[in-house]
């Protein structure tokens, strides 16, 4: 189960991959991509560092709390969905789809 990470200005993201740790997807009356969002995202531009700021793994679909209620790949606020994409331009979970 992989998260892929596409918001390149992300501090989390190293060439694709998030290294967050665990992530947050907010959304509860999300009921397209575009209204929901990763909450963890912090931008580059912040001036953290990603050594300060992330974990030593990957970070899975398992690892999201994801709070989109109304997403088919939502179980019990765990992300089951075998692949993850997060949007480059808004940190979206571009893998919702509503149930």
């Amino acid at each position: 189960m992989t998260l892929n990470c596409s918001a390149g200005n992300c501090i989390y993201n190293s060439s694709g991959i998030c290294y967050a740790g665990n992530i947050e997807v907010h959304g509860t009356k999300a009921t397209t991509t575009s209204e929901t969002t990763c909450s963890t995202f912090v931008s580059k531009d912040k001036g953290n560092s990603l050594s300060n700021n992330s974990s030593n793994t990957f970070t899975t679909s398992t690892d999201i709390h994801c709070k989109a209620k109304k997403c088919n790949y939502n179980s019990n606020q765990t992300c089951i969905a075998p692949s993850v994409q997060i949007n480059y331009n808004n940190a979206s979970c571009d893998t919702f789809i509503l149930e």
